[in-house]
């Protein structure tokens, strides 16, 4: 959900990006570790409060839901790992254990993991957080995992196609995933008349509960996003070795796009 200023993504004749994700955001986060950590933790708490209970999250939620069931695994709910990239608090995560499947959430900020665990402690469920960042380090379970979700990680994260790659190798072969990223900037007023438009005044009045925090908290980091189109999208998850099932628009009058996609054998992925 943090968003700033939009960075051109610029393809290739080829399709794929030119240069790589990771270039086009110029290097690694530039605010400093400490006070970044500090805006992460106090955005994870704010976030806990403006999401629990507003209808256009509860959807998507509910759409990313529906999709994990999709790719589940036949028999008991328990039988079925999913990976949540990038978790948070939490929040995701535990929706989904409550329907019954092994969650494993992953985060590079060790602050919001620890809240995650204090949340979350001796809940019952099939649920465990773990301090990592994909891309980079080892994760519990890793080539063993039915479905993975990572819910706009890709516009932020400072190696998004090293993250996009760890994703598939977390993936058991022919496992599946949820991505979702932004195409564009949540501008607050061009966002408001965009829900209005599609779904009145009370609606759009309603989005502001979202959309103004979100505002301020891009204004407090230094990170420079980048938004893709659905073309973009489709080719840095190729390149990865996904194939794209489904992708759309969807959340707040359409400003992110979810793909549905399935690992490709490891074999054909390495031939792209």
């Amino acid at each position: 959900m943090r968003r700033k200023s939009p960075v051109p993504v610029a393809p290739s004749s080829s399709g794929l990006f030119a240069p790589s994700l990771t270039a086009t955001l110029g290097g690694r986060l530039s605010i400093r570790p400490a006070v970044e950590r500090l805006i992460a933790l106090g955005y994870g708490f704010a976030y806990d409060a403006i999401v629990r209970g507003f209808p256009p999250y509860e959807a998507l939620v509910e759409e990313v839901g529906t999709l994990v069931a999709r790719g589940a695994r036949p028999g008991a709910p328990v039988a079925t790992r999913v990976l949540d990239v990038s978790c948070g608090i939490g929040t995701v995560a535990v929706r989904l254990a409550r329907r019954g499947w092994t969650l494993v959430g992953v985060d590079a900020v060790a602050h919001l993991i620890g809240v995650a665990r204090r949340h979350h402690p001796e809940s019952g469920l099939a649920l465990s957080f773990h301090h990592a960042d994909l891309a980079r380090d080892p994760v519990p379970g890793s080539g063993s995992f039915d479905v993975l979700v990572s819910m706009h990680t890709l516009y932020w994260h400072p190696d998004p196609d090293a993250l996009l790659s760890a994703c598939r190798r977390a993936l058991k072969p022919g496992g599946h995933a949820v991505f979702l990223t932004y195409e564009r900037p949540a501008h607050v007023l061009r966002t408001f008349f965009d829900v209005r438009r599609q779904s009145g005044w009370l609606e759009a009045v309603r989005a502001l509960r979202w959309l103004l925090p979100t505002a301020l908290f891009d204004l407090s980091r230094g990170v420079r996003p980048r938004y893709l189109s659905g073309e973009q999208f489709d080719a840095a998850l190729g390149r990865a070795g996904f194939q794209v099932l489904e992708r759309r628009r969807t959340f707040l009058a359409g400003i992110s796009l979810l793909a549905w996609v399935r690992a490709c054998d490891p074999d054909a992925a390495a031939q792209r």
